[in-house]
């Protein structure tokens, strides 16, 4: 165990990646390997580097901070779309509580793009933050996140969990939230309710369609396969699916949108079909925006506590900084609210 007066110590003098190299008897090529995640390295290799890294206080291209105080005052927060409502709530959670604790948050967009948010991890880490926030975009960046775990910089996931990685995480209750909707329109006599959902394997939008498949299986409703369009995330073929759920022999008199971007593009096609909501057709979107109040019809929706969510995310962040030694990982999950409007009858 290396004290804080070694550490600064180390720090007086660059640690170079040649350093750690040379202490944990590999070459600094597979050092680089374990840093970025690319490429496979050994187990027994791989623990090598990291427990250097972590001895020698290693950080690659670091800022000049003080000897005292290892820290720069600086937040990472990764978030998956700016132009999403959702997350520019979250971001401002997070800044609020950053900002009262005396604290700046870097901003980086991924656009669910993985490479995006690899380059992101190593900005934040090059400008040495004191930790970092983020909605991850899945699996493919697990190992580079766990390397930053295990060297040390804490992490807290927001919205999305990589189960495996041990870090804390402040999540939504997406199943409930999907069961919830779904009931809301069954309560309201509804026995035919198609869903709007994206092909992917992302996580949340998965819960939001197993809550809704539950809701109706609890109702003793059918769940074909026909009732579930997988629209591509260019909407170009939302048209398609929404002809096929309303032209069936059985149409749908009732569309349950997972996320509020597929529900606007919903939207305007059921007005461009000249359809009345709600007398024709119902309408739920999963996570409710201030135009939806504002519509007519206004537009029921779920509401996730998005401020809260990154409100809490910070204070994980900040917690694990000022604590004096490990915090135990744990998870928050929020439960979204139903705000019922007009579109649902």
């Amino acid at each position: 165990m290396v004290s804080v007066k070694d550490k600064a110590k180390l720090n007086g003098k660059r640690v170079t990646i040649q350093r750690v190299a040379r202490e944990a008897g590999v070459s600094p090529s597979t050092v680089s390997r374990v840093l970025t995640g690319k490429g496979t390295v050994r187990e027994d290799l791989r623990e090598a580097v990291l427990e250097t890294v972590k001895r020698l206080s290693y950080r690659p291209n670091q800022i000049a901070r003080s000897l005292k105080v290892q820290e720069t005052r600086t937040l990472g927060l990764l978030i998956n779309d700016v132009l999403n409502p959702f997350y520019s709530a979250v971001a401002k959670g997070v800044e609020d509580v950053a900002r009262a604790a005396g604290y700046s948050v870097l901003f980086s967009n991924t656009s669910e793009d993985y490479e995006l948010e690899c380059n992101a991890l190593s900005m934040l880490h090059d400008k040495a933050v004191d930790g970092i926030i983020l909605a991850p975009v899945g699996p493919e960046n697990r190992e580079t996140l766990e390397n930053l775990v295990a060297m040390g910089v804490p992490l807290i996931q927001i919205d999305r969990q990589l189960p495996q990685l041990k870090a804390s995480a402040v999540l939504l209750d997406n199943f409930g939230g999907g069961y919830r909707a779904a009931q809301h329109l069954i309560d309201r006599g509804h026995t035919r309710i198609g869903l709007l959902n994206h092909v992917s394997g992302r996580m949340t939008l998965v819960q939001r369609e197993q809550g809704y498949i539950q809701a109706m299986r609890d109702a003793e409703l059918p769940t074909p396969h026909s009732l579930i369009a997988h629209v591509a995330f260019d909407y170009s073929d939302l048209e398609e699916h929404v002809q096929s759920l309303l032209a069936s022999r059985m149409p749908c008199s009732a569309l349950l949108a997972t996320n509020n971007r597929l529900g606007i593009e919903a939207l305007r096609l059921i007005k461009r079909m000249e359809l009345r909501i709600p007398d024709d057709l119902a309408v739920v979107v999963f996570d409710d925006l201030e135009l939806f109040e504002l519509n007519t019809p206004s537009i029921t929706a779920v509401a996730q506590p998005a401020y809260s969510m990154g409100h809490k995310a910070a204070e994980l962040l900040l917690e694990q900084l000022n604590a004096d030694g490990p915090v135990p990982t744990q998870v928050v999950t929020f439960h979204p609210e139903l705000i019922t409007r007009e579109s649902s009858g």
